[in-house]
């Protein structure tokens, strides 16, 4: 499986390929589609300008594009290695829910983390991009006794992808540590595409703590146009060829 999420860089580069090769069809599928960071309630005016585009954002996730166009990008993708590898049989694809899920633990049975049981780590930093609720936004429901996230907090974070002090959107690819299989980024960040149409696994920057485990219920089931909370990783096999 790809280390990252595919970025902004590497996609730019599949767009300039099928332009070179002038297939416009595929090339108006594949499009990204910009105006997906003009969230309500929040100011994204600069991500629908830049996101995409400017070179500081290379490496960040790239987001906006289609399941259609996913899949694209895999086909180009599998054609470019099978040229540069020409002795082995590539192939490759989106992740099926199983692949992805046994990607993401590497190696650690049934936890709900890339890196373990846990958001942080032993110094206490937070190991993934995701939308931290604070504490001020947490109460006892004085009816059921429940503790609860107040809803103004959270149409606050779905509203605002800048929000106080901490940046909140998609990072780079490498910011946060990789789990035991090296791959960076399997809980948020973006939501990743599976095998399985309008099925997503790993949350995204703006999904809360609990919703970017592992095993957590997609919060983006059925989707499968642009959206600027998902993006996709492709899965890489690669088989020596007989002789």
């Amino acid at each position: 499986m790809q280390a990252t999420e595919v970025s902004n860089l590497n996609y730019r580069e599949f767009l300039a390929a099928l332009e070179r090769e002038g297939r416009t069809a595929d090339l108006e599928k594949a499009r990204v589609h910009p105006e997906g960071w003009d969230i309500p309630g929040a100011y994204m005016q600069p991500f629908v300008e830049h996101y995409h585009q400017h070179p500081a954002f290379e490496d960040y996730p790239v987001v906006n594009v289609s399941r259609e166009a996913a899949l694209l990008y895999c086909e180009w993708l599998e054609k470019t290695l099978q040229a540069k590898y020409p002795d082995e049989i590539i192939k490759v694809r989106l992740p099926s829910e199983t692949e992805w899920m046994y990607a993401a633990r590497a190696g650690h049975k049934d936890a709900p983390y890339p890196h373990g049981n846990y958001l942080r780590n032993s110094k206490g930093q937070f190991l993934y991009n995701f939308r931290r609720v604070g504490d001020e936004s947490i109460h006892r429901n004085p009816d059921t006794g429940e503790i609860e996230v107040k809803k103004d907090a959270l149409k606050r974070a779905s509203a605002n992808v800048h929000a106080g002090p901490i940046f909140v959107g998609p990072t780079k690819g490498k910011v946060f540590s990789a789990n035991d299989f090296g791959l960076y980024n399997m809980s948020g960040n973006v939501a990743e595409m599976l095998a399985q149409e309008g099925r997503t696994k790993g949350g995204c920057f703006n999904s809360t703590g609990y919703d970017i485990r592992i095993d957590a219920p997609d919060e983006f089931a059925g989707i499968t146009d642009a959206s600027p909370f998902i993006g996709f990783r492709p899965l890489i096999t690669v088989l020596e060829k007989k002789q």
